[in-house]
């Protein structure tokens, strides 16, 4: 059973935008645990202070309360490390309860690093692996990365995690497609070549992975 959710890259963008307000809602569903350990690792030098102060604006930030949110932000740790380091990462293994389950809120190159380098450590039986988009940057480097990882845990403990796939107006295309006799049997491989799902956001790279200036265009 997962009881530790141990977040990499859990000062980045992902992590304060999308995965910790999620983390709120699951919370805050009578679905969802009773509480949740999270441990966050990342490069900045925060203190516990810090790191509590970003979960409890992103519990907030989707109206999420209750007793179990308070717990999991009383017992939440932040380490500061290099997670493509194999002493970091076992240290960060050591600050989790039972098996936990590894998001990875990196960039495709760091969780590459970041997989390589948990071969090297004694992963607690029961650890699932969460991995979000994109999942390597080419069909060779995805190849690579599915060998990695299939070979630290089985594969019903690897989870491959597209957030945009689960936004309703994408889910409603399924329903469209096989509640419709007329659509049914013309949407397929037979007479569809790709399906391109473009979701346009009102922010740019701002210091997403990492970055924080925007090279000027090769042109100016």
């Amino acid at each position: 059973m997962i009881e530790t959710l141990l977040v990499l890259g859990a000062s980045g963008d992902l992590a304060g935008r999308l995965l910790l307000p999620a983390v709120g809602q699951l919370l805050d569903s009578p679905e969802g645990p009773a509480a949740l350990t999270l441990v966050g690792a990342g490069t900045e030098a925060w203190d516990e202070a810090t790191w509590r102060d970003r979960i409890t604006k992103a519990f907030a930030s989707v109206n999420a309360t209750g007793p179990g949110l308070e717990k999991t932000i009383a017992s939440s740790r932040y380490l500061t490390a290099d997670v493509t380091n194999a002493g970091d990462l076992q240290r960060l293994l050591d600050a989790c309860q039972g098996p936990p389950a590894i998001y990875f809120a990196l960039p495709p190159a760091v969780t590459a690093r970041a997989c390589a380098a948990l071969g090297q450590v004694s992963l607690p039986a029961g650890t699932a692996l969460v991995l979000e988009k994109p999942f390597g940057v080419d069909q060779a480097s995805a190849t690579d990365l599915n060998a990695i990882i299939g070979r630290l845990v089985p594969e019903d403990q690897i989870h491959r995690v597209d957030h945009f796939l689960g936004k309703s107006t994408v889910l409603n295309l399924l329903g469209l497609r096989f509640t419709n006799r007329l659509l049914e049997p013309l949407w397929s491989a037979d007479h569809i070549e790709r399906v391109d799902i473009v979701f346009d956001e009102p922010l740019g790279l701002e210091n997403r992975a990492g970055i924080t200036t925007v090279p000027a265009p090769w042109w100016t």
